[in-house]
């Protein structure tokens, strides 16, 4: 019986490595387009359909831009505006001096899109930044910031490898501790 927990370990630990390459391969997404936060409007090139979503990227620690601006995507073939999704579970990537926030997503086929800071911020996000705006007066500095197009990291496929590499810890130790004690 004590042997049947055994297997546990090899179970554990493919859980453990499939989640984390999963969580690696979410955190590095490619930036389809980058524009730092002082131009208004730039274009980009989608090369297959899917979905992205804006980040805000720059400076840890400093005041960032999120409810100062809006974003609106346009398909430049048609000159449709693309419909931007709220996240609800915002994923959120940071490194020891940037770090960066996906704020929407949309879906988009292959072709030339542009996007441009239109000064519509959503309601979540102007009173974010009405409470920030009250705590710490300072400017923002722009020239810090940048808007990166990148593939949409869905918040729930996120949190489920998360809980995977938690399973998965604790199931290869149970696989080693209770054959031990048993």
């Amino acid at each position: 019986m004590k042997y049947l927990f055994c297997l546990l370990i090899p179970i554990g630990i493919s859980l453990l490595i499939l989640s984390i390459k999963y969580v690696i391969r979410l955190v590095n997404a490619e930036i389809v387009y980058e524009m730092p936060c002082t131009d208004n409007e730039g274009a980009f090139t989608i090369k297959g359909d899917g979905r992205y979503g804006p980040w805000i990227s720059g400076k840890l620690f400093t005041k960032s831009p999120i409810g100062e601006f809006g974003f609106k995507v346009i398909n430049q073939h048609t000159g449709k505006e693309i419909q931007l999704s709220s996240i609800l579970l915002r994923s959120k990537v940071n490194g020891f001096k940037t770090g960066r926030m996906e704020l929407y997503s949309f879906r988009a086929e292959k072709g030339t899109y542009i996007i441009s800071l239109n000064g519509e911020a959503s309601a979540r996000d102007k009173t974010g930044a009405s409470v920030r705006n009250s705590i710490n007066r300072q400017f923002v500095d722009y020239n810090s910031y940048s808007v990166q197009i990148r593939n949409h990291i869905s918040g729930y496929v996120l949190m489920l490898c998360i809980f995977g590499i938690i399973f998965a810890s604790m199931a290869t130790l149970a696989g080693i501790i209770i054959p031990i004690v048993l």
